[in-house]
């Protein structure tokens, strides 16, 4: 029975215009819905009961017992003559005898669009909310409702029983047409509050049984225009929307023509009036859009779509009112403009620039290794790092210092300790090998001998007491000397103060290793030039400029502006989120987050994303600002929209200076033409 129903109702749907049969829906077609409501000792107000088979409907016993049932009907595709209209349930239980039900009426409009999977009786659109309603009772929001007659259920059968019990309204004692002739959006929701005696009815989640159905004697099944844009009873955002648009329906025979008449307005509509009352906005339309009005703020619109097929007698078929509003615009948000910045501080993370030993009066620079050796005859290693660029950064400190070094075989591979590694600074004083020494050139007592730093023995104390090293060994007060696994790694505030010098004296940094064991032992130091790179001597440390805040790191102030029209209740929150970051950096703190202006730091050069989103509680609205953090003032300015490099800058440092001479001197004359002589 209920495959039959359904399939006949959707027959009808398909074909436009039927002659005078009986059209039968739903509460399956369309937007139909049916469920119940309770508020009673058993089943809470906030109970929803959509996936149930059965409606427990028509029970009220006060102070007890209230379910009330909740059925809506998309009557969008019928037309025509509405008299005698009836509805029909499978009852799926009885209990008790015959009773009177008192059928309601939701008033027409957009309280018809509830939700099945989500109203319960405190969000029923009718009812006052529990509390205030006592328990086992209803109550009506006034004005919502219209009382349109009454309906009889079955008594309790005898035994033995069968059910589904069909039973129908009779459209003398429930007159359905002037209720019904009303309906503007094509949804009329009914109420069903009964007596004592309990009766359940099939929903249409029933597997079997029909669902609740509406039977019009006298009526027609058409088809509309449908699927508007803007949905129906939607709230819009003003500037999201250039048109109104729906879909046709398709011609009752495949030569006719589908026109449309659109009208619209903002008084609210009435089935009395021709086309409801609103205003012919387009006529004659061939397709399924035309230009959206003006609109204003804080409104509520109201169109409907009449379509005419050339093909059907009657042709012109009155659409049912569709509704949006402007009453609540999205917060109009405002991250600022993109921001430049950058680090205090310079990372550095560098191998030599320069690195051999001395022996002889042999060059053993460009080797793999460097020999370190004690005893009988004692090699001196120098090994030198270029900070140049830290010294024309400009007055700063440096910090956290890591220099590491690599045991591998020398002449001898002898195990290095702390007894046999010696390390010292060479200090920039008259007679001292100058610090732009050549690996090319540097020997022990050849054309290019060291200085007077280096005797050719160890330990180096005259050279300590004269000033011309800088004791670094880990001896001194201020140096760690860790070695293992034939690593040394030395850390301390002794070497940062001995590298803060070099800086500001031209930023060129030599370091000198000796072993001071007796006994002839040694070992090698890999160099720059050794095959495998985690070997070569490695110098990191921070350089802190002059007036930085914090650890150098760049912080920025995030300041956006929300504006709101006040609505649904003036009250809009903020948050500020990360959205991306430079590669591998982490998460930024951002507190507070929910302040219109906060400060973040951030640590690593690149580019930063962050999102400032405003929420009024029913929308949000969101804006994103970038933020690049440069390495440097001049990296910075590089990202800055607009940029445009010096010509005579020639190593793009954004000075002009002796830098760029020297680099054109250089070049000076050379020829990259054809015909070069």
């Amino acid at each position: 029975m209920k495959a039959r129903i359904v399939w006949f109702a959707i027959i009808l749907c398909m074909f436009g215009l039927v002659a005078r049969a009986a059209v039968v829906v739903t509460t399956e077609v369309g937007q139909g819905a049916d469920t119940y409501l309770t508020n009673d000792s058993q089943q809470a107000p906030t109970a929803n009961f959509s996936a149930e088979e059965r409606i427990r409907a028509f029970r009220q016993l006060a102070n007890t017992r209230s379910k009330t049932g909740f059925i809506r009907f998309d009557l969008s595709g019928i037309d025509g003559d509405l008299e005698g209209a009836f509805i029909t349930f499978d009852a799926t239980y009885v209990k008790g005898g015959e009773k009177s039900v008192t059928v309601y009426g939701l008033v027409d409009g957009p309280m018809d669009i509830w939700n099945e999977s989500t109203i319960t009786y405190n969000t029923a659109p009718c009812m006052v909310p529990n509390p205030p309603t006592t328990l086992g009772n209803y109550q009506f929001v006034a004005n919502t409702t219209t009382q349109l007659g009454t309906l009889t259920t079955p008594a309790a059968p005898a035994d033995p029983i069968t059910y589904p019990i069909t039973f129908s309204s009779n459209p003398t004692a429930l007159p359905l047409k002037d209720f019904l002739s009303k309906d503007t959006n094509g949804l009329v929701t009914l109420i069903f509050i009964g007596g004592d005696n309990e009766v359940e009815v099939a929903s249409k989640e029933h597997a079997t049984f029909n669902p609740p159905t509406l039977t019009f004697p006298n009526a027609y099944a058409v088809r509309r225009a449908s699927s508007p844009v803007p949905a129906n009873n939607a709230k819009i955002i003003i500037s999201d929307y250039q048109t109104l648009s729906w879909t046709n329906p398709e011609p009752n025979l495949p030569q006719g023509i589908i026109t449309c008449d659109v009208y619209f307005g903002e008084t609210e509509p009435n089935a009395l009036l021709p086309n409801y009352g609103l205003t012919l906005l387009a006529s004659g339309v061939t397709g399924n859009s035309v230009p959206m009005p003006q609109l204003q703020p804080y409104k509520t619109y109201y169109w409907v779509v009449n379509t005419n097929d050339t093909s059907r007698q009657p042709s012109y078929v009155q659409g049912k009112v569709w509704t949006f509003n402007t009453n609540n615009s999205a917060p109009v948000v405002n991250a600022g403009a993109d921001q430049f910045a950058w680090l205090t501080r310079t990372i550095v993370d560098t191998t030599t620039e320069s690195d051999t030993y001395l022996r002889d009066a042999t060059v053993y620079g460009g080797l793999e290794y460097m020999d370190v050796r004690g005893g009988s005859v004692d090699h001196a290693s120098y090994l030198r790092f270029n900070l140049s660029e830290l010294a024309a950064l400009g007055p700063g400190t440096v910090k956290d210092v890591t220099l590491t070094l690599r045991k591998v075989a020398g002449t001898r591979n002898d195990t290095i300790n702390n007894a046999r590694f010696s390390l010292h600074g060479l200090n920039n004083v008259p007679s001292n090998t100058p610090q732009n020494w050549s690996e090319a050139t540097l020997t022990e007592n050849g054309a290019v001998a060291a200085g007077q730093e280096w005797n050719g023995a160890v330990p180096m104390t005259t050279a300590i007491t004269n000033g011309w090293i800088t004791d670094l060994d880990d001896n001194v007060p201020g140096i760690s000397e860790v070695i293992a696994s034939d690593v040394v790694t030395i850390t301390g505030p002794a070497l940062e103060a001995f590298i803060q010098s070099r800086v500001q004296d031209g930023g060129l940094v030599t370091f000198i290793i000796a072993c001071e064991d007796s006994n002839d032992r040694g070992y090698g130091i890999a160099t720059k030039e050794n095959s495998n790179p985690a070997y070569r001597p490695r110098l990191q440390l921070t350089y802190l400029l002059e007036g930085a805040t914090g650890n150098g790191d760049a912080v920025v102030t995030l300041s956006g502006t929300v504006t709101d029209d006040g609505l649904p209740s003036g009250q809009v929150t903020v948050l500020w989120a990360q959205v991306s970051g430079p590669a591998g950096s982490q998460p930024v703190i951002i507190n507070p987050a929910d302040q219109l202006q906060t400060t973040v730091t951030l640590p690593d050069a690149g580019w930063y994303e962050f999102q400032l989103e405003a929420n009024d509680t029913e929308l949000t609205g969101s804006d994103n600002v970038r933020v690049y953090v440069g390495i440097n003032p001049c990296d910075a300015a590089h990202q800055v929209p607009g940029y445009t490099r010096l010509l005579s800058d020639l190593n793009d440092d954004c000075f002009v200076n002796l830098k760029d001479v020297a680099l054109l001197a250089a070049q000076w004359l050379n020829c990259t033409s054809l015909d070069c002589p």
